[in-house]
């Protein structure tokens, strides 16, 4: 089950095809090469740690709101089939919603919900990154990266639930007048 999921996982991660490559921008710097890395690094850091640390129920999760990222990114980019800013000849519409920053969200979004703020906060600021360069490439217009910033964070509030390691946690609480020690275990 677990190779079967990792499979699925890799599978997700790079069906965003033509993302190695900014052609058909009018931009085409290391920022927009930047951005299309981020789109794949967030998400890949979060799968990693993941798979580190043995959280393989998070694994899952992972993999369950990427994969409904995607499912539904490109659903709407085909259904609206929205035109981009800047148009080379020859390439096609599809710019509503941005994969981008929908997949980088995505990464950034399992991050804050499984793990917490404090690594949440500078993955979304690394996924607003993504979604800025994707503005300044003049690939997407600020819709389009809000609509795939929504739909990557959305589907982490639907799949993703905080992460709680196994084993005995000692914390200390202040209450009225003194403190208190909590003990929890987890099996």
């Amino acid at each position: 089950m677990k190779r079967f999921l990792f499979i699925a996982i890799a599978i997700s991660l790079f069906a965003t095809g033509g993302a190695f490559g900014n052609r058909g921008t009018a931009r085409n710097n290391d920022f927009a090469r930047a951005g299309d890395i981020g789109q794949f690094a967030i998400p890949f850091s979060a799968l990693l740690y993941t798979a580190v640390i043995g959280d393989w129920q998070g694994a899952k999760q992972f993999g369950f709101s990427t994969t409904s990222t995607l499912a539904v990114t490109y659903a709407l980019k085909y259904t609206v089939r929205a035109e981009r800013p800047y148009q080379d000849k020859g390439a096609k519409g599809h710019s509503f919603p941005s994969g981008h920053t929908a997949f980088a969200f995505a990464g950034a979004g399992y991050w804050q919900r499984r793990y917490g703020w404090w690594v949440g906060v500078p993955m979304y600021a690394a996924a607003s990154a993504v979604g800025y360069s994707r503005v300044f490439s003049r690939n997407h217009n600020w819709a389009d990266v809000v609509a795939g910033a929504a739909i990557g964070t959305g589907f982490n509030y639907l799949f993703t639930t905080r992460y709680v390691p196994k084993g005995t946690q000692i914390a200390a609480v202040p209450t009225e007048g003194g403190a208190m020690l909590r003990f929890n275990s987890t099996f």
